[in-house]
Order: C-alpha cells, then structure tokens, then sequence
C-alpha cells in the first residue's frame, strides 16, 4: 500500500511518498509521533524510533540521497537526508523520497529540530 507521510519541522510541512515495504507499515502503525532528531555528520537528521523494528524482507542499500527517508537497524534510526551519502559498510533501508525540498531548511539548522511524523490521508 502507498502511503504518504507528513512531516512537521518548525511549523513548515514537508511529505514523503514512502515504499511499499513491511518496514513503512510498522513504522506508520507507530504515527503519529514527535521527536528530537539530531544531526548527524552533516548529511542527515536522525531520531531513534519509539519501538524497535526489523528490516527483514526489505532491500538494503548503502547509497543515499538527499530529499530521501531511509533506517538505519543498528541505532533503530529513522533518518531525513539533506546531503548525499554513502553508508558502507553499514545496510540501511530506503523508505520514501520527499515531496517538497527539505535541504535548505536542514541545512541551515542546528544540532537538533523537533519533528512531528504522521501518516497522511
């Protein structure tokens, strides 16, 4: 099932067109839910998910994109991407790609923002 997942940053809305993949649903049965994500390296903001999920019977991946969702299992972190990167030796899972440019507000903040994630439609 296609779904859309709505993310709130600073007031500003931002969506992800997510994958078809056991992984998105478990992660959309956890939604709505709000965190502080932190920013990592200067390629992404991450947050640890409220329960922990297996990414059995997805792809794995080590290239990453800007613009792009992906979890990481080692730290349980559900990741928002605002550079390129490539994750090797580490497995990550894509899980959706982003509707509207979330680089330039990533980019220009700091350590930690606060997200709110849900499930939209």
């Amino acid at each position: 099932m296609e779904r859309t997942f709505k993310f709130t940053i600073d007031g500003a809305i931002y969506r992800a067109k997510m994958v078809d993949n056991p992984l998105v649903e478990k992660i959309a049965a956890m939604c709505p839910f709000e965190a502080d994500y932190e920013r990592y390296t200067e390629h992404e903001y991450f947050t640890r998910l409220p329960k922990r999920v297996s990414q059995e019977g997805c792809e794995l991946t080590h290239t990453a994109y800007k613009n792009q969702v992906f979890y990481f299992q080692g730290w349980n972190a559900f990741t928002i991407l605002f550079d390129d990167f490539n994750t090797a030796p580490y497995d990550v899972v894509h899980l959706g790609d982003m509707v509207e440019d979330v680089v330039p507000q990533l980019k220009h903040s700091g350590a930690t923002i606060h997200i709110r994630c849900e499930v939209e439609g």
